[in-house]
């Protein structure tokens, strides 16, 4: 029987891990991709979350002819209750504490040298993706594109609904990750690339390189890129309800 695995990669909540042991562990991934996310042949993503049902059956059947068993999609939501329908596919996400997550993320673009700015406030008037507000809410519920709607607790029983079609559902601090995803795939080899914020030496360099001297330290110290973390406090509070509400 064939089996794909669709991992929905929410950004800074283990993908690459994921990712990096499905690579090790023999899955196969799209020709072309950008950590598991299908590129076409000039490089650009596949926009499988703007795929109406005809496309995605095509996308899939792609797929099992190309022998592919592993897709990312971490740029948008796919129409998940249709991919739920499909006996070939294996729906499956990770999630982290919503604030951490945020965290993480704007660690990474500081660091990463993604954004110019030099402060939590700046970063979250860029209105980048990852950053949104109840970004799982939203990502589940399908309300993640731009302008964003405003989201109520009704979109928060709907993103369940949602992630209870899902094959797996790892929440990370919760869980050894590793261990349930080779428990689950039977896959052996473990040690992989975490590809941690702190520790990389390629954002080590490239900071030297740039000669970005205060983030250098920063980034040596292990401290978090500078702000005000409380902005923060209320921005997830839907995430946090569902997070609750999943078992």
């Amino acid at each position: 029987m064939y089996r794909l695995i669709w991992f929905q990669h929410i950004h800074k909540s283990a993908g690459t891990l994921v990712v990096n042991l499905a690579k090790e562990n023999g899955e196969v991934l799209f020709k072309n991709n950008a950590n598991g996310n299908p590129l076409d042949e000039n490089g650009n993503r596949l926009e499988l979350w703007d795929y109406n049902t005809k496309k995605l059956t095509e996308f899939i059947d792609q797929c099992e002819r190309e022998g592919v068993t592993f897709v990312t999609t971490e740029h948008g939501s796919p129409d998940f209750r249709f991919l739920s329908e499909d006996d070939r596919v294996f729906l499956m996400t990770s999630l982290r504490e919503p604030i951490s997550r945020a965290v993480s993320n704007y660690n990474h673009a500081y660091f990463a040298g993604y954004t110019e700015s030099s402060s939590l406030d700046g970063f979250l008037s860029e209105n980048t993706f990852f950053m949104s507000d109840n970004f799982y809410t939203r990502t589940f519920a399908g309300k993640e594109r731009f302008p964003l709607v405003r989201l109520n607790s009704s979109d928060v029983d709907d993103a369940i609904s949602v992630i209870g079609l899902f094959d797996l559902v790892l929440k990370i601090e919760q869980v050894d990750l590793v261990k349930e995803l080779s428990k689950e795939f039977d896959w052996e080899n473990t040690k992989v690339d975490s590809h941690p914020t702190f520790g990389d030496p390629w954002k080590f360099w490239n900071l030297l390189k740039k000669r970005r001297f205060n983030r250098l330290l920063r980034y040596f110290l292990r401290l978090n890129a500078p702000g005000d973390f409380s902005v923060l406090e209320n921005r997830y509070n839907l995430d946090i309800e569902l997070l609750k509400q999943i078992d």
